[in-house]
């Protein structure tokens, strides 16, 4: 076996070991959430709608996902999702108890599918919380939206299925009509992280149909320095 045939095969035995090593560790689903509030506030009810995706462009249906929230006591809140089989969407609504902070983490075909950052959760009649940075609220949504579901990045936990985004930094109006709309760009044939320590076939990025303010906002944290 000569060289370049060499290294191919083994970055496709190291995707597929990784995939392997995946399902072993008991599977995955890639979540995306409709909307992720900077914060809550306790006793108001705060929907969470959501879809879940293996690796394809097709949100999955017919599971019976739980939306569980845990604060930094350990107190859990479980709701069980509705679906919309119109859309491929299901929703939970929380009311969270008492101020705090707040993790909702969601089970879908797997537990604990997805975990979503820290939410803070004040109390009624608390004056609003100051507005986030751009970038702090691209770095929510990169967990909310599921980017960490396939892509790496040093400030967030993630997965490889997609290019790793660390220190990576893109014209901005190219970042833009991609995050709008991912089929403008082919998908590569491999993939590997900046180190080769995980390399792989990246799946097609799904359409999120993402608002324009979400879009700068992620656009905001994968370029900042």
């Amino acid at each position: 076996m000569n060289t370049p045939s060499t290294l191919r095969f083994l970055l496709v035995l190291g995707a597929l070991l990784l995939v392997v090593s995946v399902a072993s560790a008991g599977g995955w689903n890639l979540v995306t959430l409709k909307d992720f509030p900077d914060f809550a506030v306790a006793g108001k009810p705060l929907n969470v709608a959501f879809k879940v995706w293996v690796p394809s462009e097709e949100p999955l249906r017919g599971l019976r996902p739980i939306v569980n929230a845990t604060d930094e006591r350990g107190r859990v809140i479980k709701v069980k999702a509705e679906a919309d089989a119109a859309v491929g969407e299901f929703t939970a609504t929380l009311i969270f108890p008492e101020p705090g902070d707040w993790v909702i983490t969601i089970d879908a075909e797997y537990p604990r599918a997805a975990t979503m950052p820290t939410l803070k959760v004040i109390a009624p009649g608390t004056p609003q919380l100051a507005p986030l940075s751009l970038a702090t609220r691209g770095r929510r949504l990169f967990t909310a939206k599921g980017c960490n579901g396939c892509h790496l990045h040093e400030e967030v936990q993630g997965r490889i299925y997609g290019p790793d985004l660390t220190g990576k930094h893109f014209p901005p109006e190219y970042l833009r009509k991609f995050l709008a709309d991912p089929s403008i760009t082919p998908v590569p044939e491999m993939i590997c992280n900046k180190d080769w320590s995980y390399c792989g076939s990246p799946y097609a990025m799904p359409s999120l149909n993402l608002k324009n303010a979400e879009i700068e906002a992620l656009v905001a944290f994968i370029n900042e320095k």
